[in-house]
């Protein structure tokens, strides 16, 4: 893991600049990324397939007229079965789907197959992030399950030890192990073997009540996939979690690629799976770097936007892991409605001691269904952390379900707190593009939310939106005031007529603050969802 001050150097994110010592100019000495790659654990059996989708936004975004694409597929075991190119030059929907693979293999359909996909985009211009901007699905006709980019095999040796300069546990997602529901962890090896794969574990219950031990792997083979089921690894799991949710830490001794893990819960009745990416474990990061510097009082410590689904059965809870650096914090909720207006306000609603490393969920529609005649649609979700004691990086999950279906699986959306930043207020805009699925019922979720505490900026947004047949666009604009939410539809006619099978959107704001959500309704109840790129 690399310092959060170091990625936003790396990146420029917010236009910091690198001085040179022994002068008053501004000089860099990054390395342009001329790669962004990606690797994923794909599956195919009798019950569902994998795809992975993208949009060909290098040149919406960077300007860069074409990119080539490597496609690579493995077996289970790392051996290379397929390798193919793609020029990518257009700006409109793409999709590589695992049963197509497959095909031009003459793979016998009717085995499983287990392995992975690695996807390497090339280009002559820099193209700032070494993971681009893709999204994982698996999927048949009563469930989707998706999630971004996450495990990447390093550029070079500079990037492997940025990268790796010290290493921390994966942590931050929900687990579930009982009759029908079975969590996993799932990820591709690097380069190298690995004599001897070992992984510590801490498992959280609902009651903060602790569980560790150690399994090991064995040997791990150059790009082998590994897909492993907690309850078949961990004794007594299932009464551990007493038929709950949990959380789990994994320490590991993986080197060689980056370990963003793919984890997620299958659930056997349906059957489906649900799955998001693991995060870093930070309980053990106390340096100076790993706290955030803010000495401005215009602004809350951290705060972050998020929808609530709270009627026709749906649920919304916010989920706290106990994976932050040291630190006490308070936990403000602002209810609003899609219009701006704050109906509630719930100050220090929550107070979070990272010594006592619990498990927090806050059920919102425990909270919504206090107020009658409500017309909640959002929640600003504030932190307001001790002694300036800010941590570097503030991760939550969002889980959003439905009750009374088949699925018995919400989404787990992995995502951070937007930390108090007042460069980002020198930014001229946003840029955000989110996929569309549009037999999924796929819902876009859009906030003008902020950290400022008195913030009163309203956005022009405009909407592009796109499809896998052609390059054709068409577009929607709004005015979204501070505080309000908008939520955009598939279902809507004339995005329904226009994007046949998937597509994707684009939201362009003169507003630095936008931020978003996409979700999927399956009528199985299976829901999927992920944070804007």
């Amino acid at each position: 893991m690399k310092s959060y001050s170091q990625h936003l150097k790396s990146t420029r994110e917010f236009g910091e600049e690198i001085h040179n010592r022994f002068s008053l100019t501004s000089v860099t000495t990054k390395k342009p990324i001329l790669r962004s790659s990606g690797v994923f654990p794909v599956i195919q059996n009798q019950h569902y397939s994998s795809s992975i989708h993208f949009l060909g936004y290098w040149l919406l975004k960077r300007n860069i007229p074409e990119v080539t694409l490597v496609i690579t597929l493995r077996n289970a075991d790392g051996k290379t079965l397929l390798k193919k190119t793609e020029i990518i030059d257009v700006a409109k929907a793409f999709s590589v789907n695992l049963s197509s693979l497959l095909l031009e293999i003459d793979f016998d359909t009717k085995n499983n197959f287990l392995g992975s996909i690695e996807t390497e985009f090339h280009s002559t211009k820099d193209m700032v992030f070494p993971y681009p901007a893709l999204v994982l699905e698996y999927h048949n006709e009563k469930f989707n399950t998706c999630v971004h980019t996450l495990g990447r095999i390093y550029n070079d040796l500079e990037d492997l030890k940025e990268n790796e300069s010290f290493k921390v546990p994966e942590s931050g997602f929900d687990i579930y192990v009982n009759d029908d529901l079975n969590s996993f962890l799932s990820f591709v090896n690097g380069p190298l073997p690995n004599n001897e794969g070992i992984i510590e574990y801490q498992v959280t219950n609902l009651n903060s009540e602790k569980l560790t031990g150690t399994f090991n792997l064995g040997h791990l083979k150059p790009f082998e996939t590994k897909f492993i089921e907690f309850g078949k690894y961990i004794q007594n799991l299932s009464n551990f979690l007493k038929n709950n949710s949990g959380s789990i830490s994994l320490k590991h001794n993986f080197e060689g690629f980056y370990p963003r893990f793919l984890v997620g819960t299958i659930q056997s009745s349906l059957p489906s799976v649900s799955f998001t990416h693991s995060y870093y474990d930070c309980t053990s990061c106390s340096e100076k770097t790993d706290f955030w510097n803010l000495n401005n009082d215009t602004h809350h410590d951290s705060s972050i936007y998020i929808p609530l689904f709270t009627r026709n059965n749906e649920y919304t809870n916010l989920i706290i892991y106990p994976n932050f650096s040291p630190c006490n914090f308070f936990v403000n909720l602002e209810l609003y409605n899609k219009n701006g207006e704050k109906i509630h306000e719930l100050p220090k609603f929550l107070h979070v001691d990272t010594a006592e490393s619990k498990l927090h969920k806050i059920n919102f529609n425990e909270i919504v269904s206090k107020y009658e005649n409500n017309e909640i649609s959002c929640s600003n979700i504030i932190c307001d952390f001790e002694d300036n004691k800010i941590p570097a990086r503030i991760k939550f999950g969002l889980d959003v379900g439905v009750y009374n279906l088949k699925s018995r699986l919400p989404c787990n959306i992995c995502f951070n707190s937007k930390m108090a930043n007042p460069q980002i207020e020198n930014k001229p805009g946003s840029f955000h593009w989110a996929p569309i699925f549009p037999h999924r019922n796929s819902v876009i979720t859009i906030g003008n939310f902020s950290t400022l505490k008195n913030y009163q900026r309203d956005s022009e947004i405009e909407m592009t939106f796109f499809r896998n047949e052609d390059s054709s666009t068409i577009s929607k604009k709004l005015t979204l005031k501070a505080n309000c939410e908008e939520r955009i539809y598939s279902s809507d006619v004339d995005i329904k007529q226009f994007i046949k099978t998937e597509g994707w959107v684009t939201i362009k704001a003169n507003n630095p603050y936008i931020q978003g959500f996409y979700f999927n309704f399956n009528q199985s109840g299976s829901v999927s969802g992920d944070h804007f790129f």
